[in-house]
């Protein structure tokens, strides 16, 4: 939604910009890193549900 990024998913990378957009498959292992001098804003629908147990923080 504003800024941009880089989108890991599994081995794929995707560049990003305001409004792209990425389909992301059923638990793939995913990871988005803002490339910007801003802040970065995006929305995730996601399906399967979320589960708190099966996220892991990178840092």
């Amino acid at each position: 939604m504003e800024g941009s990024a880089i989108l890991n998913v599994d081995e794929d990378t995707h560049h990003l910009e305001k409004d792209d957009s990425v389909y992301v498959p059923p638990n793939s292992k995913q990871f988005i890193e803002n490339t910007g001098s801003g802040n970065l804003r995006f929305l995730c629908i996601v399906e399967p549900a979320w589960k708190a147990e099966n996220e892991v923080l990178l840092e």
